[in-house]
């Protein structure tokens, strides 16, 4: 079962740099921590499905992916998908991530 649940959140310490949206792995990891707690998430149990929305012209190269999927391994989702659509998805689409 989903959660039907969007947030956005904006980090109040930057991560990036004018090439990657995730530059400093340290203060990204503690924002979708952060992130995770205050919406009262639990990786437990969870499949990740991920979309990195922004700095994603031309598609994510396997480096990006990886620090993408590295991110979320850390704080502890074991199932893990890197979406690389720029729309969000249906809940059909969410659905088919669990078969």
């Amino acid at each position: 079962m989903t959660n039907r649940k969007s947030i956005s959140e904006i980090s109040e310490t930057e991560f990036n740099n004018q090439r990657l949206l995730i530059a400093d792995f340290v203060k990204a990891e503690k924002f979708i921590n952060n992130v995770f707690k205050k919406h009262g998430f639990s990786s437990k149990k969870s499949i990740g499905i991920i979309q990195q929305m922004e700095m994603s012209e031309g598609g994510l190269s396997d480096v990006e992916k990886r620090v993408l999927l590295e991110l979320f391994s850390q704080i502890g989702i074991g199932e893990i998908y890197v979406d690389e659509s720029l729309s969000d998805l249906t809940e059909k689409q969410l659905f088919e991530y669990k078969i």
